[in-house]
């Protein structure tokens, strides 16, 4: 079901097992706005069942925080214009082209364009990879993008992050609310998360400044700013420690 984070913004909590992220909901008087697009058809079903449930419309429009397939292989399964900035428009282009076979997906892999890690969670998701449909974005921008839903508006930003090029938040400024996506997260090599000290500094500097009391990170639970500020500086401070011992 859906969970109330502000009193016009809601989410579909991440499911840590199955790899899905967090969906959000932003209710507007005139529009409303999903923010993701969900891991597989399954998942946006899902959703779409929590909203009905709820008592609320169907979302408007679906904004994508960036390309990684959990964010957005469900799209297929949604009857909507969806956002996106440049850079993921360019991402799915490029993942529309591939052929979902065994094969591919290990010579994928192999070339370094897939990371290992993500191939457990695709089969578990996708027992039959011939499933997996890639949609592109219908409606495309280039730094940032307002959208005024009615007595709200939602400003989708895109920012520095180690964990992907076209990431992309969404801050809420009338709820005081803001979806970070995978902003926050490392940056994923082969099998292993990488932090980027210059990038997360610049992600600092970048979310600092905006007016927001609460954010939700695509796979964890939501928290204050103070908190998240405080855990990023944290992991900062420890990256710049490591390089000092070596």
């Amino acid at each position: 079901m859906l969970e109330q984070l502000t009193p016009r913004v809601f989410h579909l909590p991440f499911v840590q097992g199955k790899n899905q992220p967090s969906l959000g909901y932003v209710r507007g008087d005139r529009f409303s706005l999903m923010i993701d697009a969900g891991n597989t058809p399954e998942h946006v079903r899902a959703y779409l069942e929590a909203v009905e449930r709820a008592g609320f419309r169907k979302p408007d429009f679906a904004a994508l925080t960036h390309s990684h397939w959990d964010h957005c292989f469900g799209m297929c399964a949604l009857d909507l214009p969806t956002i996106a900035c440049v850079q993921t428009r360019k991402s799915l282009e490029m993942v529309s082209k591939f052929q979902w076979t065994p094969d591919a997906l290990a010579e994928n892999v192999e070339k370094g364009i897939i990371p290992q890690f993500c191939v457990p969670m695709l089969r578990q998701n996708y027992p039959d990879l011939e499933q997996i449909r890639v949609v592109l974005p219908t409606v495309i921008f280039s730094h940032a993008m307002t959208l005024d839903l009615g007595n709200c508006t939602c400003v989708l930003r895109h920012v520095t992050s180690a964990h992907a090029r076209d990431t992309v938040i969404v801050f809420i400024p009338e709820e005081k609310m803001l979806f970070l996506g995978d902003a926050i997260y490392k940056a994923p090599v082969g099998e292993t998360w990488v932090e980027r000290p210059e990038k997360l500094r610049a992600l600092i500097a970048e979310l600092e400044p905006l007016d927001f009391s609460v954010c939700q990170p695509a796979h964890q639970a939501a928290m204050s700013k103070d908190v998240l500020l405080s855990w990023l500086q944290l992991r900062l401070e420890r990256s710049a420690n490591l390089e000092t011992e070596t």
